[in-house]
């Protein structure tokens, strides 16, 4: 091969490499980026079940730490304390958190000051050195307090100004029933249209029958302790499909399923799943 044909070849492959390179990209910029999902709801029982490992967590931390260390001072918000008074502080709020959680009360106030004594603590025990008595207690007790603030729709270390949110299995569950209950009657709505034509109707009642066992289910494994989040996706899937018939047929009245968009709502956010 002569050199000039080689220089040729060389030139051309140079061209072509900013050209590959782009359509490389584009081809990645097609991909739809997947949104990570949320974490599975748990159960009052499980969240229990974490408030209890939280407070047990707590007390093996605390019963590791020599008492030279208790007489130290501990930097927190509002100033300096001792490090025993902040420990029994400590003790005090998860005492109470295991005490106020039950079935009709989440306990969310109560989360919050423990996450947030939980950040003192943690700022404290990062500056101390790796051997210091106590601190795998620590280590292990921060997985506990990740798992709740996860739980109560937040992170730990909890960031400044948060808020926490968890609607219990029976909230939860009363917001499945009362779509399934608004449903049925939007279902006597369709039925009650008769500028609708009989096949659109029915094919529009059986969309909706589905969206109302959809909810039954989500309510009755909600009720069971049992997790319901893949019954809540094919939910909202189910009423997109029957929001699409709307926006194709306008009715008369709306009220029932708007009763069921605001029920809807309101089990997503307990479910974590965005709005």
């Amino acid at each position: 091969m002569t050199i000039n044909r080689l220089a040729t070849r060389t030139r051309r492959r140079s061209a072509c490499a900013p050209a590959i390179l782009i359509a490389s990209a584009l081809s990645l910029w097609s991909i739809p980026v997947l949104a990570q999902a949320p974490p599975e709801r748990l159960s009052d029982k499980q969240v229990k079940t974490l408030i209890d490992q939280v407070d047990e967590g707590r007390d093996k931390f605390e019963g590791n730490l020599d008492s030279e260390f208790k007489e130290s001072m501990l930097r927190g918000p509002s100033g300096e304390t001792k490090v025993e008074g902040a420990v029994q502080d400590y003790q005090d709020s998860t005492k109470k958190l295991q005490q106020r959680f039950t079935s009709d009360y989440a306990a969310g106030a109560e989360v919050v000051a423990v996450l947030r004594q939980s950040n003192a603590i943690g700022t404290f025990m990062q500056g101390s050195p790796s051997v210091m008595k106590g601190r795998t207690e620590w280590d292990r007790q921060t997985a506990n307090l990740k798992h709740l603030a996860e739980a109560y729709g937040t992170t730990f270390p909890i960031p400044e100004g948060a808020t926490t949110r968890r609607m219990n299995d029976h909230e939860t569950a009363g917001a499945a029933a009362a779509i399934a209950n608004a449903a049925d009657r939007f279902k006597d709505d369709i039925d009650n249209d008769k500028t609708l034509p009989k096949y659109e109707r029915e094919a529009a009642q059986k969309d909706v029958e589905v969206l109302i066992k959809l909810a039954d289910a989500v309510k009755d494994r909600t009720n069971d302790g049992k997790s319901a989040t893949a019954e809540l996706r094919q939910l909202v899937e189910q009423v997109a499909t029957v929001e699409t018939f709307i926006g194709a047929h306008p009715m008369p009245s709306l009220s029932n399923w708007q009763a069921v968009q605001t029920s809807l709502v309101k089990l997503r956010q307990a479910f974590g799943l965005s709005t």
